[in-house]
């Protein structure tokens, strides 16, 4: 027979052949019909109509003989995922609770094991309190297990992540910014590619995805990629993300100088201005974010030109091509800019990267493309100096940087040149560096839009 509450539900999940479980339960003094199916909780008042919570959304359950309460993330216009609760009375609670327990328990898609890092020195320092203070009770009451590490020193996490169990764990959580994010990241590869004997030190390396995925807690001056991925900077949200279990691929891109990998980047590759920019802003961390708003400025005023031979790999192309000049700077948004109406928005999983070379131009020319790109405008690259090129790798050779030998006979750039990688600043010590576009190697927990 099928059950009364479907035949007047017009969703076809709900058909009666579907329904697993239901009975009669109280909710605020009024009578309610609740059903299970394989994919949602379905409850039905006379009065009050019917309602739905999806299984993928429901956090976690508590339930005894007499009643089960069904905590739940429920997103909001603004993008942010708020927790609510509804507890039915009944004498089927404890049948529908294990029932809902069961479905979380055998989803092996929600991480179970954590590790965490943290930062106590990211932002505004808050990063111990933000984990402990709003994200542990979250973890606590979906009954996820969590190591915390807080970190002493930068470059530890990577270290860690060299030696650490990974069996043991299904998810690695940052509690910091994108400079803690990039390092973990870069660890998780680099772990990826050593289990798998990949010699990462090559360009050409054909390198291998990580299996752990990680979660963002955000809590330094920037917090990009998180916004990126969410839509906002919710710490809350953040976690919600993480205990669903939800996943989005991102890319990464490889810097090498001299024969050795020098990093991953997962966000922004800046040479010329924006790795100067960042160089400046490292000299005033004491400023907080506030310094991105202001020690720019003097930067982009004083702007250096650089004499480059770029040489690029066109997307899915063989032979290489080649643009020389004065330029201000060589960029790739690993996480992809596209245009939406009248927007730039992220686009992770991208099938190749753009690098963008800015050439010679006026100031005024520059400052309003520089607005631009921070505004987010759509068009924001298309200006006569700057060229845009679907890669799969290139590379950045200095023809009139000033060098000498030192007395191991190693070629030494007397002029600094910087690169800006994820907001960590990398020093070159050889003429020429190269990037290479690897798609899909890195698990993000949360749900992408785009």
């Amino acid at each position: 027979m099928e059950s009364p509450f479907v035949r007047n539900y017009s969703h076809p999940a709900f058909r009666g052949r579907n329904i697993i479980m239901e009975g009669l339960f109280v909710k605020a003094d009024k009578k309610f019909l609740v059903c299970l199916n394989k994919t949602h909780l379905l409850y039905r008042n006379i009065e009050q109509g019917t309602g739905t919570i999806a299984f993928e959304d429901i956090l976690s359950v508590k339930y005894n003989d007499t009643s089960f309460t069904v905590m739940y993330a429920v997103k909001t216009v603004s993008k942010k995922l708020v927790q609510e609760n509804i507890t039915f009375y009944g004498s089927e609670s404890k049948n529908i609770g294990q029932k809902i327990q069961e479905y979380i328990d055998n989803n092996n898609r929600r991480p179970k094991q954590l590790l965490v890092f943290i930062n106590p020195n990211s932002g505004k320092r808050r990063a111990v309190k933000v984990y402990y203070r709003k994200v542990k009770p979250i973890f606590d009451m979906c009954g996820i297990q969590s190591n915390a590490i807080v970190t002493k020193k930068p470059g530890e996490a990577k270290e860690i992540l060299q030696k650490y169990d990974l069996s043991l764990v299904n998810g690695i959580i940052t509690v910091g910014g994108d400079g803690l994010y990039c390092e973990c990241m870069t660890g998780l590869v680099l772990r990826a590619q050593s289990d798998a004997g990949i010699k990462y030190d090559s360009p050409e390396a054909k390198i291998v995805a990580s299996a752990i995925p990680i979660g963002i807690i955000p809590a330094g001056s920037g917090d990009y990629i998180v916004q990126y991925l969410h839509g906002t900077r919710d710490v809350k949200t953040a976690a919600l993300h993480v205990i669903l279990g939800q996943r989005t691929d991102a890319n990464v891109v490889g810097v090498h100088q001299g024969g050795k990998l020098m990093a991953y980047s997962g966000l922004l590759l800046g040479f010329g201005l924006f790795g100067d920019i960042m160089y400046d802003c490292e000299k005033f961390r004491w400023m907080g974010a506030s310094r991105f708003n202001i020690i720019p400025v003097g930067t982009v005023l004083r702007r250096r030109a650089f004499d480059l031979e770029v040489e690029y790999l066109p997307a899915g192309g063989k032979e290489w091509q080649k643009s020389e000049g004065t330029m201000y700077g060589v960029d790739t948004y690993v996480v992809s800019r596209v245009a939406k109406k009248e927007k730039m928005v992220p686009h992770f999983g991208d099938d190749a990267m753009t690098v963008y070379l800015t050439s010679k131009c006026s100031l005024s020319k520059h400052v309003k493309q520089l607005a631009q790109v921070q505004d987010h405008k759509a068009g924001c690259f298309d200006h006569d100096f700057v060229q845009q090129h679907r890669v799969d790798g290139y590379k950045i050779r200095l023809t009139r940087a000033l060098s000498t030998q030192n007395d191991n006979g190693e070629t030494v750039l007397e002029d600094k040149y910087y690169v800006n990688c994820d907001g960590e600043v990398l020093t070159l010590t050889h003429l020429e560096i190269e990037a290479r576009f690897h798609r899909n190697v890195v698990q993000l927990f949360g749900q992408a839009t785009i």
